[in-house]
């Protein structure tokens, strides 16, 4: 949910509907690149995956000063932010999780004819995991 939607709905009362657009399916941020860019900007990931590392530190050590600063930032009000706070997971990782939802997306794609493709590609080939593995090893749980 978001805070467009409570206000519609606020608006509305009882004359909506609203149906989850996930079906209860994790939600990723996925960080993506170029692998030339990657490449020649090698300072630049490393120094991204140790800043998102820190801040994933601060989200664990200091949970209601995070939630304050997300708050404030997103301008959520007070009844918002405690009702999709537990909704979130904040941790830096590449998990096998992932993998399996970009395949099955792959899969519903070619079978509703969204794509060219024929074939689910080998997402394997498209993750670099080095520079998270050398900050963070226990984040990368992906089989290769």
């Amino acid at each position: 949910m978001n805070t467009f939607i409570d206000q519609i709905q606020e608006r509305l009362a009882n004359n909506t509907v609203l149906w989850s657009a996930q079906s209860s399916q994790n939600g990723y941020y996925v960080i993506a690149c170029w692998d030339d860019w990657a490449v020649s900007h090698p300072d630049q990931i490393n120094r991204l995956l140790k800043s998102l590392s820190q801040s994933e530190d601060y989200f664990i050590s200091h949970p209601a000063e995070a939630k304050a600063i997300v708050q404030k930032r997103l301008n959520y009000d007070d009844s918002y932010i405690v009702s999709i706070w537990p909704e979130h997971q904040f941790s830096l990782l590449l998990d096998q999780s992932l993998i399996l939802a970009m395949e099955d997306e792959a899969r519903w794609m070619i079978n509703n004819n969204l794509t060219k493709e024929k074939n689910v590609p080998d997402f394997l080939d498209y993750i670099y995991e080095d520079d998270l593995k050398a900050i963070k090893p226990e984040a990368v749980n992906i089989i290769r």
